[in-house]
């Protein structure tokens, strides 16, 4: 991974991670809720220590899609 990939994903996972969680996860129900907290939390990890990239990359995708945030 280059390092200009590896700012980027930085990047993307701390927006994906700060922006508000959204309407419909909050008034979804409970496996909706269980699917955000554990992509936060995958990438709450890398974000700590940089580690599992391809696993990271995957959960802010997933992120940004709920959130609505892909480009």
């Amino acid at each position: 991974m280059s390092p200009e990939d590896k700012r980027d994903l930085q990047y993307r996972a701390r927006r994906a991670i700060s922006a508000p969680v959204p309407q419909s996860v909050r008034n979804g129900n409970s496996r909706k809720a269980a699917d955000y907290k554990d992509c936060c939390a995958v990438v709450g990890a890398y974000l700590r220590t940089g580690h599992q990239v391809e696993r990271a990359r995957l959960h802010v995708l997933r992120l940004e899609g709920m959130q609505g945030l892909l480009p």
